[in-house]
């Protein structure tokens, strides 16, 4: 297997639990807050809609924080908040509670989308990286079909709250992974290079 292509199934393996686990939580977020915590299904609607709107705003930063600090940190910083936001999914009550991690759900969410493809832009050859955004699209399929399934089992065995707790323990697992073996891919002299030619000027 060459150089790249590892680095490639490496990043996927990283992020694969991190899909799983969403796939699991947001498949009962809201019915856990409608049935459980009585949320009304138009506050519901307008929570995930501030974690979306905080993608919307924020990618453009987030994109440039990729570019100056590199890949792997900005990801491990996203895996770390994705874990934060779940765990305090199993003791949040409050509507306004949900609205304010929303937010930091929402830029989670988009830091390790951008992250994964400037990662990939970087070790893939232009005419590769078509397929290379395929193998990584298809982690994404994969924990979207398991995750479900595992959520919606554990929901009616263990409970919401504990199923939360479980989401946040397969994110470490991918926080591991990425701690562990997945190389930054930025170039170390491009680290901070944005930082010290701004203020050359």
């Amino acid at each position: 297997m060459n150089p790249q292509r590892k680095k490639l199934f490496i990043l996927c393996g990283s992020v694969l639990p991190i899909m799983i686990c969403t796939g699991i939580v947001y498949t009962i977020l809201s019915v856990y807050m409608v049935e459980e915590l009585h949320f009304s299904t138009s506050i519901v609607g307008l929570i995930f809609a501030i974690g979306a709107g905080m993608g919307v705003i924020l990618s453009p930063l987030i994109g440039r924080a990729c570019d100056r600090f590199g890949r792997k940190p900005v990801l491990l910083a996203a895996s770390i908040a994705f874990m934060s936001v779940f765990a305090s999914y199993s003791v949040l009550v409050a509507d306004w509670q949900f609205a304010i991690i929303m937010t930091v759900e929402g830029t989670a969410w988009v830091t390790i989308g951008i992250a994964c493809m400037s990662y990939i832009a970087d070790i893939s050859p232009r005419d590769d990286r078509g397929k290379s955004m395929g193998v990584y699209e298809a982690t994404w399929n994969i924990g979207w079909v398991l995750g479900p399934l595992i959520g919606g089992s554990l929901a009616d065995f263990l409970g919401f709250q504990t199923t939360f707790l479980f989401g946040a323990m397969i994110i470490l697992v991918a926080i591991f992974l990425q701690i562990a073996i997945v190389e930054e891919t930025l170039p170390s002299r491009m680290i901070g290079k944005e930082k010290i030619e701004g203020a050359n000027r």
